[in-house]
């Protein structure tokens, strides 16, 4: 067992935090990337896993592993979550706006950190809390005060709501599973069961993917490669980092989104995304810096 007291258990704590920060950011370029792209979701999302599923894949034999048996019995049920949480949220993003979708999206860590204290155990000090709920505030008024562009509609709304049940779900699988397999290994297994399960999708509704624009295929080999990126760095980090703190972490995507929307978009950050993207950065920080070391007085354990 892993002691976080001893130097080294430090040193892997301090490199799983600053993985799980750079996850968040490649995640928050995920959202962007799907705005831009004009292929549906559905198509969208079958490339970007069978291109990363291939990848993947290869990468896990040439560095001398390999998927076996072993590796799908820990990984196909996260495939599975993960497929769900693509089609839904990039179904949403097409739907609703980016606004909405992220807003909903930045309660995970909530729901993450009542779970996670039933499932491992995890244990906080009070300031904790308070810095976790301080990091949610900010991404709100981070997704709240930006100007929405175009009509909400309900159904991506409650399409945006099924993803933030499929993202916890999958965000806590996979850590379970991290215990059992290599970070890489994991991933390749449950990407490769996502894509299966996103082409069973597509063969049982019948939906046509449609002709793929020359400029769309960029945006879809961005999305294996970015976003897809940043999946592999926090399944590494999972071993590392509690599941809580990391969720904390995983809202980094959305501030980092609404800075890239200026860049990338040309869009105006409003005084109260300033704020939110300050209080968010600044909290989520702290949070980071807090688990360098074990809580002095914890949260008793729930029943």
């Amino acid at each position: 067992m892993r002691n976080d007291a001893s130097p080294l258990g430090k040193k892997q704590k301090s490199l799983g935090l600053g993985a799980a920060v750079v996850a968040a950011a490649l995640w928050g370029f995920g959202g962007i990337i799907v705005k831009l792209a004009s292929s549906s979701a559905l198509a969208l999302s079958f490339y970007r896993l069978w291109i990363g599923a291939v990848a993947l894949a290869v990468i896990t034999l040439a560095t001398g592993r390999r998927v076996t048996w072993m590796t799908m019995k820990y990984s196909w049920l996260g495939g599975l979550l993960f497929a769900g949480d693509l089609l839904t949220f990039y179904s949403a993003v097409k739907l609703t706006s980016i606004v909405v979708a992220s807003l909903i999206g930045a309660f995970q860590p909530a729901l993450v950190f009542v779970l996670a204290r039933r499932m491992f155990g995890e244990s906080f000090h009070r300031w904790d809390v308070i810095w976790i709920a301080l990091a949610i505030i900010g991404v709100v008024f981070t997704v709240v005060g930006a100007k929405s562009h175009g009509h909400q509609q309900f159904d991506g709304d409650l399409l945006a709501f099924g993803a933030l049940l499929f993202w916890t779900a999958y965000w806590l699988v996979s850590k379970r599973s991290r215990r059992h397999v290599d970070a890489l290994e994991y991933t390749t297994g449950a990407t490769i069961t996502a894509a299966i399960a996103v082409t069973l999708v597509l063969v049982i509704t019948g939906e046509h993917l449609g002709r793929v624009n020359g400029g769309d295929w960029f945006w879809i080999v961005l999305l294996a490669v970015v976003p897809g990126s940043g999946h592999l760095i926090m399944n590494w980090a999972h071993l590392y980092v509690d599941a809580s703190i990391s969720s904390v972490i995983g809202n980094l995507s959305s501030l980092v989104a609404a800075v890239a929307a200026v860049v990338i978009l040309g869009q105006v950050m409003t005084a109260l995304q300033i704020v939110g993207v300050g209080i968010g950065l600044t909290a989520i920080a702290v949070v980071a810096y807090r688990q360098r070391e074990p809580p002095s007085t914890p949260l008793e354990p729930l029943e």
